[in-house]
């Protein structure tokens, strides 16, 4: 057995390594650390080992659209070795765990399993990672605990720990602010080289010298938009060199496939040593650095308005690792400076090139994708104009029409009397529609009552003849005379009755149709005479009859040419000419109309009927489309003005 010696050695050895692993892993923390998630990671370690936990996970805050924010997770440890799975599910409790404490903005002690018999609670101490009074992390680490208290106790060792989060989100800021402070120096200075030259070669030198001086890189080319292919316009110590040699053409090789793909492209053969290489396509530089004994190749295109118009690239000698954000740093600057090369590439040209490259350049402008809505503002008004004062299409007057007979009778009753039977066509009666020849019988009056009256003229006519015979013989002088007269006028009137008789039978006067008949529902009735009892006329003979409205009858004059379309054929349109215009307006649908009347120029269909309408437009002469939209709306103020 050990002595209480023995124990109290044990126990302060145990608690002094306990306390070296937690400086070792503050000191971690306050190391600097690659990037967000290594430092989560050790994070989580040292809040673990402070409160004794078992697993410890850690997420980023970033901005979702249902909840407001979603957790991606950063790191996670679990020391037990468990399989993917089973780590799976681990991350998923956590966040089930983590959510609510995000959602709250406060940090929490979950009990996750209640202790039974010697076995302690289980508990999730959640801490909120904030920089700058805003939540941007969050850590979760399980311990053991007897007690809601002794949870709340180890949750606020957490937020100690945690205290280093702000720290280093602070140190990371002061690195980058710094980082962006020399790249800006180095901006300006390169700048200063470049403005400082005489013409642009001279300032591509300067502005190689001064990379190469301020990155130490071994090389540094500057090549140039050239047509669609690169080439060396400048190298960093050289003041000449041959641009057919070898060297030229590879660095050629490598400025094409940064220009191709349009971004920077970065070659370390080294990677244990600085930077990765990119991600992109690196083939030419590889072959570069393999031929130039190993060195880093940098490929940074320069852009002005975003249009390529050169590309630098950079070597450094083989294990040479760049400070973070060298690359970024350098893109930038290549950015900003191109529009400085450029310049000084115009400015040394030819003023006849300097010509042709400005109307080249206002011709991509004003067919170029750029300023569209200008461009298409313009276009629009543009065609505005022409469109409203230079096009003149055809002024037409619409008007609607229907079809109207040339030849058409109207056939009334001859005398007062009734009506009797109707005629007949191919064994059926006479009615609107039918077909009718000339002198077909279309109606018989009733004759009866003028036939009796005949009879009883004829009977007195003889009676009076045989008075003025017998007068005659008597001697009787005066009385035969008077006779003779009274039968005269009996005579007379026979023969009216006898015309009466012969007009009772009414017979078509042309061939045609009736259009019209007022005798078929009349029969037997009593009429007068030179009431209407048909209307016939030839449908085979049309004409178009327009009802044009009195703002537009002024336009029109005989021979005019016109299209109609009818109602039941709106797709078919058929020619004719005015030869009419009826000088009297009349009243239609509230509005004063003037029939104007058109001769067709083609045989009428013989689906065609009088009666049916449809829709005409008459040709007057072109006009600009402007007098087309407004001629009623300035008629209109003109009348109401008075103008």
């Amino acid at each position: 057995m050990m002595d209480s010696s023995q124990v109290s050695s044990g126990t302060s050895e145990k608690d002094q390594n306990q306390q070296i692993q937690r400086s070792r892993l503050v000191s971690r923390l306050l190391a600097p650390s690659p990037d967000l998630p290594s430092f989560l990671h050790d994070l989580i370690t040292t809040q673990a080992v402070v409160v004794a936990g078992t697993e410890a996970a850690a997420f980023v805050i970033q901005r979702g659209e249902q909840a407001g924010f979603i957790l991606d997770l950063a790191a996670h440890v679990r020391p037990d070795g468990a399989d993917e799975e089973v780590r799976t599910q681990a991350i998923s409790a956590f966040k089930e765990l983590v959510f609510p404490c995000v959602q709250q903005n406060r940090d929490g002690a979950i009990e996750i399993a209640a202790g039974e018999g010697d076995d302690e609670a289980q508990f999730c101490l959640v801490t909120l990672l904030r920089s700058e009074g805003g939540v941007v992390a969050v850590s979760a680490v399980i311990t053991r605990c007897r007690d809601v208290e002794r949870a709340q106790q180890r949750l606020v060792s957490m937020q100690l720990v945690a205290g280093y989060f702000d720290f280093y989100m602070l140190r990371r800021k002061s690195e980058q602010a710094l980082q962006l402070a020399q790249t800006h120096q180095d901006v300006l200075q390169y700048a200063a080289a470049v403005g400082s030259a005489e013409n642009f070669l001279q300032s591509a030198a300067n502005l190689c010298n001064a990379f190469a001086q301020r990155t130490g890189a071994v090389r540094v080319a500057l090549g140039w938009l050239k047509g669609v292919n690169i080439k060396v316009k400048a190298l960093s110590h050289t003041e000449n060199f041959d641009k057919r040699q070898d060297l030229t053409q590879q660095l050629q090789n490598v400025m094409e496939e940064a220009a191709d793909q349009d971004e920077p492209v970065y070659f370390n053969p080294t990677p244990e040593v600085g930077d990765p290489s990119t991600q992109n396509v690196t083939r030419e530089a590889a072959a570069f650095s393999r031929s130039q004994a190993g060195n880093s190749v940098l490929a940074v295109p320069m852009r002005r308005q975003g249009e390529l118009v050169g590309v630098l690239t950079l070597e450094w000698a083989t294990k040479v690792a760049l400070p973070p954000g060298a690359v970024g740093g350098m893109t930038v600057a290549a950015d900003v400076l191109s529009a400085q090369m450029y310049d000084r590439y115009q400015n040394d040209r030819w003023l006849i090139t300097k010509t042709g490259i400005s109307a080249r350049e206002l011709g991509r402008k004003i067919i170029g994708p750029k300023y569209m809505i200008s461009k298409l503002v313009c276009t629009i008004l543009l065609t505005c104009v022409v469109t409203l004062f230079v096009y003149k299409p055809m002024y037409r007057v619409t008007a609607p029409f229907q079809f109207s007979t040339i030849e058409k009778r109207v056939i009334s009753a001859p005398f007062d009397g009734f009506l009797g039977e109707l005629g007949e066509v191919d064994g059926g009666r006479i009615r609107a529609g039918t077909a009718v020849k000339h002198g077909t019988v279309l109606i018989r009056m009733d004759t009866t009552e003028r036939e009796l009256q005949r009879v009883e003229a004829m009977s007195r006519s003889l009676s009076l003849a045989a008075q003025a015979r017998q007068a005659k013989v008597e001697g009787k002088n005066a009385e035969a005379q008077i006779a003779i007269e009274q039968k005269a006028g009996i005579d007379a009137k026979i023969k009216g009755l006898d015309a009466e008789i012969a007009r009772a039978t009414i017979m078509s006067p042309i061939d045609g149709n009736v259009m019209k008949s007022e005798a078929d529902d009349r029969r037997g009735g009593q009429i007068r005479a030179g009431e209407p009892l048909f209307e016939v006329a030839k449908i085979d003979n049309l004409r178009v009859e327009l009802s044009v409205n009195e703002r537009d009858v002024a336009l029109l004059k005989v021979g005019q040419r016109g299209f109609l379309a009818t109602t039941s054929l709106p797709g078919d349109k058929y020619e004719f000419d005015v030869n009419r215009v009826v000088p009297q307006g009349q009243a239609k649908e509230g509005a004063n109309v003037f029939t104007v009347y058109g001769t067709l120029k083609e045989t009428p269909k013989e689906s065609w009927r009088p009666g049916m309408a449809g829709e005409a437009r008459i040709e007057i002469e072109p006009k600009p489309l402007g007098y087309h939209w407004t001629k009623r709306l300035v008629d209109w103020v003109r009348l109401k003005l008075w103008i």
